[in-house]
């Protein structure tokens, strides 16, 4: 593998990770995610009617 493809998949795991512990440390301290819920469900009603 070259060099700029090692560290660019170097970079996309830690992003990964990254997200993963800010995902888990919003879901122990109990944040809510409604606004992300509610635009889900919008999304899904524009694509059912």
């Amino acid at each position: 593998m070259s060099q700029q493809l090692t560290l660019s998949s170097l970079f996309c795991v830690l992003a990964l990770a990254g997200l993963c512990v800010v995902t888990s440390a919003r879901e122990l301290a109990g944040v809510e995610l409604a606004p992300v819920a509610r635009q889900a469900e919008l999304a899904s009603g524009l694509l059912e009617g």
